[in-house]
């Protein structure tokens, strides 16, 4: 495998994040099981490839191949297996959510669709980034990265309210905290991976 056959499996990877991140909006928002299901099959593929482009990145190192470039892609495909995980930790906090009948108030889920779609809107920047290598869009996905993480500590706040409040369960408390944080790293991990070019 060469240099281009890696980026373009690194993109690959990108895409499939993005897909992933589609299945688990319809199995939060439709409270179905076959949609988280079917992330996580796929989230498996992303771990396949992740291992497929460092072994091919270990072998082109010794080929005398130019070690920066190799360096920021291994980096490159071990985020975004990390955007994998963060993904599979969202399948199951709503695995919980949806075998456990937990209810989240209309603000609770207005809140994380919020956040949720901004971070999907780092993830579809990274994508064309992976593709074109625009500086311009470099600093877009940095930002939108610092907006998703204001909307995480805010909606952590607000949500605390209304825990003490006694608007929802302590349970349900746990799964949404956990469900914005692990939300914030996929829009984090987005950030990182420009950050290495």
């Amino acid at each position: 495998m060469e240099i281009s056959e890696i980026k373009l499996k690194a993109i690959e990877m990108a895409d499939k994040v993005f897909e992933i991140l589609d299945l688990i909006e319809d199995g939060f928002m439709k409270n179905k099981m076959e949609f988280l299901t079917v992330a996580m099959q796929e989230e498996g593929e992303i771990n396949k490839a992740e291992k497929m482009v460092t072994e091919n990145i270990a072998v082109l190192s010794r080929s005398g191949a130019d070690k920066k470039t190799l360096s920021s892609l291994a980096q490159t495909a071990e985020m975004l297996e990390r955007m994998g995980d963060e993904a599979t930790g969202l399948i199951e906090r709503i695995e919980v959510k949806v075998n456990e009948k937990l209810r989240f108030s209309e603000e609770a889920v207005r809140e994380f669709g919020e956040t949720y779609r901004l971070m999907k809107d780092s993830v579809q920047m990274l994508r064309e980034f992976l593709r074109t290598d625009a500086p311009a869009l470099k600093k877009k996905i940095i930002d939108n990265g610092f907006r998703v993480k204001e909307l995480v500590e805010n909606h952590r706040k607000a949500h605390a309210d209304r825990l003490v409040q006694g608007q929802c369960t302590p349970m349900s408390a746990n799964m949404y905290f956990d469900m914005l944080d692990f939300t914030g790293n996929l829009a984090r991990h987005s950030s990182n991976i420009v950050k290495l070019g």
